[in-house]
């Protein structure tokens, strides 16, 4: 019989914070979710990242030293080593030692993982990419990062870095970026990306927008474009699906880096799947060898919207990531 081994996960999202104690089958045995609020500062934050972390401990009635440890999923740059959040636009912060703040207060080791990575790590262990050595994790959400696993390990780069997809230039002379280069996929195929096309769109129409969906829902978020998109409105469903062409070009060359088994495609934005999964395997096929790109299953992930947390205490199971 295995050991028995738990792990607390953390996914500290710009809208929301979830926590949750996972064993070592990957089986969520509590959670808690709290908004952000990263308007309130640093500081209110952190102290809800701890509460969380308490609560989830507190309610699985699990002793502290059956813990491997505390894992923590952040966009961002990061550095793993000293698990610190170096900077994170959609937090506001610059320099945090979460990480740290973290240890101290529960006496636990803390790794800190790039929220692709640790997402790739949820897939890998329990979800889409089980029994595979090659398999690359993509998220596109309000922007787009990889996590890649390669014979069996997770490529991280000099600091943990690596699988910055998004920031790929995929048209050398397009719009500049938040990063600084030109032509990102991310300014293409995020979830950003939609809500400027369909507003550049919506402006340049001479009728006003009467749409019920979009009256009703009272914002132009890339949610309720897609579900507008997947109940047949003609405006938004273009714009999904060349979002998903821009994606299947960043995949091809995916493929030629790394020759995956398996591409894993999550974040909020492959809600609307249906339009985007058939755009992107379209446009990855018509640009990679057909040897190379045949071989390729491209799917959606199992885990879901727990990957985060899971792949983030995961990464305390297996030598994958993070040293046990």
């Amino acid at each position: 019989m295995a050991k028995e081994e738990y792990a607390i996960g953390l996914d500290l999202g710009g809208t929301k914070i979830l926590a949750g104690l996972v064993d070592r089958t990957g089986r969520l045995i509590a959670r808690k979710q709290l908004p952000t609020h990263a308007e309130e500062g640093e500081k209110a934050v952190i102290e809800r990242v701890l509460s969380a972390t308490h609560d989830v401990l507190s309610a699985s009635g699990i002793h502290p030293e059956k813990v491997r440890g505390v894992g923590i999923a952040s966009a961002g740059v990061i550095n793993s080593d000293s698990g610190e959040v170096i900077f994170a636009s959609n937090l506001g912060w610059r320099n945090v030692p979460i990480g740290t703040l973290i240890g101290q207060r529960f006496g636990l080791p803390v790794h800190l993982f790039n929220d692709a990575n640790a997402a790739a790590i949820a897939e890998w262990l329990w979800g889409a990419g089980v029994g595979t050595r090659n398999m690359i994790y993509v998220t596109v959400s309000t922007g787009v990062g990889a996590g890649i696993v390669s014979d069996g390990r997770l490529v991280l780069g000099r600091d943990g870095s690596a699988g910055e997809f998004g920031h790929i230039s995929i048209d050398w002379n397009g719009p500049q970026c938040r990063c600084g280069n030109r032509g990102c996929l991310e300014n293409y195929a995020s979830g950003t990306a939609i809500e400027n096309a369909v507003s550049r769109k919506l402006a340049s129409m001479k009728e006003p927008v009467t749409d019920r969906i979009l009256v009703e829902k009272g914002e132009l978020t890339a949610k309720v474009i897609s579900e507008a998109a997947l109940a047949g409105d003609p405006r938004f469903t273009e714009i999904v699906k060349q979002a998903g062409f821009y994606l299947g070009i960043g995949a091809a060359n995916l493929i030629y880096l790394f020759n995956p088994e398996v591409l894993v495609f999550g974040g909020g934005v492959m809600n609307a799947s249906a339009l985007l999964l058939p755009e992107i395997e379209k446009s990855m096929r018509d640009r990679c060898i057909p040897g190379l790109a045949n071989e390729v299953r491209v799917v959606t992930s199992q885990i879901g919207v727990e990957a985060g947390v899971m792949g983030a205490a995961g990464g305390f199971f297996e030598n994958l990531y993070c040293k046990n």
